[in-house]
């Protein structure tokens, strides 16, 4: 039995790669579509309450990462051309020397 299913593998293992890659990437083209219309530039932004900035990693000394700060950026930019009333920072503090949301409001 475990000859047969090995041989098997062996012989569609094109097939199962195909299948895989699809997997992986069907959900990304989904995503992709769903949110093609909602980026926008910064000036062309509807105006809206909230701007909700998640979190995206601090380095060991305690600093957003660079991914961090361009979303921590963006969402300023937003506040101070009146596109959004208030910003929302959510991340990670559940340690004493690890606080996301602290370190994006100094950042801000």
């Amino acid at each position: 039995m475990r000859k047969r299913v090995f041989r098997w593998i062996r012989h569609n293992s094109l097939l199962l790669r195909v299948i895989s890659l699809l997997g992986l990437s069907i959900p990304r083209l989904i995503t992709g579509f769903y949110a093609i219309n909602r980026i926008y530039q910064t000036s062309e932004s509807p105006i809206k309450r909230v701007a909700i900035v998640f979190g995206a990693g601090l380095r060991r000394d305690g600093t957003p990462t660079a991914i961090l700060r361009e979303r921590v950026e963006t969402a300023a930019n937003l506040y101070f051309n009146g596109k959004v009333e208030k910003i929302l920072m959510s991340g990670d503090n559940r340690f004493e020397n690890y606080n996301e949301p602290e370190a994006m409001r100094q950042y801000a």
